[in-house]
């Protein structure tokens, strides 16, 4: 897997950053300069030119209101984090710097004011396209989040006067967040999570833009840890101040010390020890594709197996590959046809020597994967599966 992510102005072509990740070199400026001349010349002729496709590599290039071109080349990554993977880009710029501000002709220096800022960001976005799926917010399922989610909605978010607030588990994984954060679109709820996670404090108090949201008026982005490894995540204005809210998150969340140190033991596998997974279960996506949030996991008892055949990390990069391959033929195959009939997609099966995948869809927009053993039988794959997804879905507490 190897990124490259190059940001230039769009008239100009100036040069505002270069980063990569993965096992790739520098690329050298001439290569820089070809790939926005490509971009260039066919704009002059008023084609666009947004995605195209070289050896095992994919190259993508988007403008933003005619201020900033971001270009990604990439091998490894699934299209679907590609595709969102520009947005996210200039949503870092956009996190500290108005749109309006963005549109001024000395912009460039402001981006270089803000640099120590948003570089961190960027840094966490390309781990984040290789280690995570960059298009779901991570979630944690557990039987705790029904009543953690009810003190956020009536003792805390009532009393603040916010209605975009959520508590973090290891500042990653959302354990309940009200109903205004999760109408907040990906991109700014992707980064609010990815500026949390490069902060060196816990406790912050930072004036942001919402790229999608709010993009010339800034908020105010609060985050209070409410124990040793869950943070409380608050987006509001000029009021209330810092101080009043960390005396109501203190009072809210003083008697629930039993149900975060809970929380904070799930971190490991990220669902609750009330879901047992069966012997033959490598690991697990439950993703839902309405909210854009997921919970995945790998078996604490297959890693703990002498039986592995792949290591964590490639059992983990295997599930999201096709847990990605997965999302594109749901959107193939839901699309509608010459016919004008759709064609819904219930369940996939996938096999191979090393391992077998089962995927299962319902008609809210859940998705839920598995990856078994190569020994598993092709007939218990689904019935494994669809046992264990009814027994996640019914499980009103964890608030799916």
């Amino acid at each position: 897997m190897s990124i490259y992510v190059i940001c230039l102005t769009t008239n100009g072509g100036l040069p505002i950053l270069t980063k990569r990740k993965g096992d790739c070199d520098n690329l050298p400026f001439s290569t820089i300069a070809s790939l926005n001349g490509f971009h260039m010349f066919f704009k002059s002729l008023g084609i666009t030119l947004h995605k195209t496709y070289a050896d095992n590599w994919t190259y993508l290039w988007q403008d933003f209101n005619n201020i900033i071109t971001v270009i990604v080349c990439a091998t490894g990554i699934d299209s679907n984090t590609l595709d969102l993977l520009p947005e996210m880009i200039y949503g870092a710029f956009c996190l500290f710097i108005s749109r309006d501000e963005m549109a001024h002709p000395s912009f460039i220096e402001r981006l270089k004011k803000e640099s120590k800022h948003y570089l961190a960001i960027i840094d966490a976005i390309l781990e984040a396209s290789i280690s995570q799926i960059l298009g779901l917010s991570n979630c944690l399922l557990s039987k705790e989040n029904s009543q953690i989610l009810q003190r956020l909605n009536n003792d805390f978010s009532s009393q603040c006067g916010s209605l975009f607030c959520c508590l973090l588990v290891g500042q990653k994984r959302i354990a309940a967040g009200t109903d205004g954060w999760w109408d907040l679109h990906i991109v700014d709820r992707q980064l609010l999570l990815i500026l949390l996670q490069t902060m060196s404090s816990l406790q912050n108090d930072i004036a942001v833009y919402l790229p999608k949201k709010s993009p010339n008026v800034a908020y105010r982005f609060i985050t209070i840890p409410v124990s040793s490894n869950n943070v409380l995540s608050v987006i509001c204005g000029t009021e209330p101040p810092l101080k009043s809210l960390l005396d109501l998150a203190e009072d809210v969340f003083r008697t629930e010390s039993p149900t975060l140190q809970k929380l904070e033991r799930y971190i490991p596998c990220d669902v609750s020890e009330n879901i047992e997974l069966d012997s033959g279960i490598i690991g697990i996506i439950i993703a839902n594709t309405i909210n854009q949030k997921c919970s995945y996991s790998l078996n604490i008892h297959h890693r703990a197996s002498k039986k592995k055949f792949i290591g964590d990390f490639q059992s983990m990069d295997a599930l999201r590959a096709l847990f990605g391959q997965t999302l594109l033929n749901i959107k193939y195959l839901n699309s509608t046809t010459a016919s004008g009939r759709e064609c819904q997609v219930t369940h996939q099966h996938w096999s191979s020597d090393s391992h077998k995948f089962y995927a299962q869809k319902d008609e809210y927009n859940n998705i839920f994967c598995i990856l078994f053993t190569s020994s598993i039988p092709k007939h218990a794959m689904k019935c494994i599966g669809k046992m264990l997804f009814a027994k996640i879905l019914h499980e009103k507490a964890f608030c799916w």
